[in-house]
């Protein structure tokens, strides 16, 4: 799990771009190392000066960089990698680090660099004060140190080592947070010209109130989107369903009904014909009878009729019929009430859900049994869709769009999908959908 951690975490780092400031808190130097690591060789790997402020590892940052392949010595003596250690400070106030990163940053572009980064493991600062530490990373941003030299900070910060007060200050100052796996922009970030204000601490509840209408507005405006997206697609999918329908009739009432009067008249003029040629008649009609299975098909998976007609458990129904023929296994299905009928909507979902879980058994599961059962209780309506096959690991396949497609079509009714599934254990689909809405 850590390491699972750790990869997520240099993921995120190697997100970071040109005129970027930002921290991260650790609790672990395991953790500390991977980030410098990684944000090192990101920065190698674009042509970039790198630099390291350590407190007391630079030969474990060493270490850790030779162990993915970075020839340190080489890079440190082609100028483009410096790993600035404590001891090596002799004392160095924060206001004397900021002299430091313009140097930095102005011998990168002499040299021809594509830029400058620089990684600083902060208990370097921890001499000095709160308000010194704070006003150091704030002047960086009111410099616009970052800006001018296509710079890229990241500021490491121990929370075994800072405490709460002076964390809470690092998060204030820095425009953007590294949080998991991601890069976050920081809501709470306050621009370097307020914060170094002389009257600050008065207006400090001034901007707590802004910013917390900001983020009200924000959400609102986040929830009206989804809103829209929410209509959008439930009009997209009534059109689509529309449309099916209107295919599927076309198919069974055209092209079937056409199909069986070629039928019939092969069998009306087989006895007109030749005997070479009447001995071919069973031929075309075999071959007729499979197209017409084949449209039935394609009209029953587009959008069958009894669906409409008949109610969701008739449909159901057949289709875990028509799985058990086409696939060879075991389907079996159970209903209760049998007679029962939901909203329209609800009844297109379920069944559209159950299809494609059915398509992904077929494709994916190797299942030798598929149970399917659809019960109503508590005024809601659940589907149950259980397979014995190899199953799969849920985080793997959390954006796959059969997934996805399937969440969103039982959301957009007020519904829910729930998958409970590891690799070898088979797998169980639970749809929840609220007949009381």
């Amino acid at each position: 799990m850590a390491d699972s951690r750790f990869e997520r975490v240099r993921a995120a780092i190697k997100q970071l771009g040109p005129a970027d400031h930002v921290c991260t808190l650790y609790e672990e130097r395991a953790e500390e190392v991977a980030i410098a690591v990684s944000y090192i060789r990101a920065g190698l790997a674009r042509g970039e000066l790198c630099v390291c402020v350590v407190d007391d590892g630079g030969a474990r940052i060493a270490a850790a960089l030779a162990a993915e392949g970075v020839d340190v010595a080489a890079e440190m003596g082609k100028g483009r990698l410096a790993i600035f250690e404590k001891p090596l400070a002799h004392g160095l106030q924060t206001q004397d680090m900021l002299g430091k990163i313009e140097q930095f940053a102005t011998d990168s572009r002499i040299a021809g660099h594509a830029g400058f980064r620089i990684v600083g493991e902060m208990s370097w600062a921890l001499n000095g004060t709160m308000r010194d530490l704070a006003e150091f990373e704030a002047r960086l941003n009111l410099n616009r140190v970052w800006e001018r030299h296509s710079c890229v900070g990241l500021c490491q910060f121990d929370i075994r080592k800072f405490t709460p007060e002076t964390l809470r200050e690092m998060i204030i100052v820095h425009p953007l947070v590294v949080i998991g796996d991601r890069v976050c922009h920081n809501p709470y970030y306050v621009p370097p010209e307020q914060y170094l204000s002389p009257e600050w601490p008065q207006h400090e509840a001034d901007w707590m109130m802004t910013n917390l209408e900001r983020l009200q507005q924000s959400q609102d405006s986040l929830r009206a989107s989804q809103e829209r997206y929410r209509s959008l697609s439930h009009r997209l999918l009534e059109q689509q369903e529309r449309e099916r329908a209107a295919l599927a009739r076309e198919l069974h009432d055209q092209l079937g009904q056409s199909l069986v009067a070629v039928s019939l008249n092969l069998e009306v003029i087989k006895g007109e014909l030749s005997p070479d040629s009447s001995a071919r008649v069973p031929e075309s009609m075999r071959a007729i009878k499979e197209m017409i299975e084949q449209v039935r098909t394609l009209a029953f998976e587009l959008r069958p009729s009894m669906l409409d007609e008949f109610g969701l458990v008739r449909a159901l129904r057949l289709l875990v019929e028509r799985h058990g023929q086409r696939t060879g296994v075991s389907a079996s299905f159970t209903a209760g009430p049998g007679d029962a009928r939901a909203p329209h909507a609800i009844e297109t979902a379920c069944f559209r859900i159950a299809q494609e879980a059915l398509n992904n058994i077929a494709s994916h599961a190797h299942a030798h049994h598929v149970e399917v059962t659809l019960t109503g209780e508590d005024n809601d309506l659940e589907l149950m869709i259980k397979d014995d096959g190899v199953g799969f690991s849920i985080g793997q396949l959390r954006s796959s769009l059969g997934l996805v497609g399937m969440r969103e079509r039982a959301e957009l009714v007020g519904g829910r999908v729930d998958i409970e599934s590891a690799p070898g254990t088979g797998t169980t689909l639970r749809a929840r959908f609220p007949l009381s809405r």
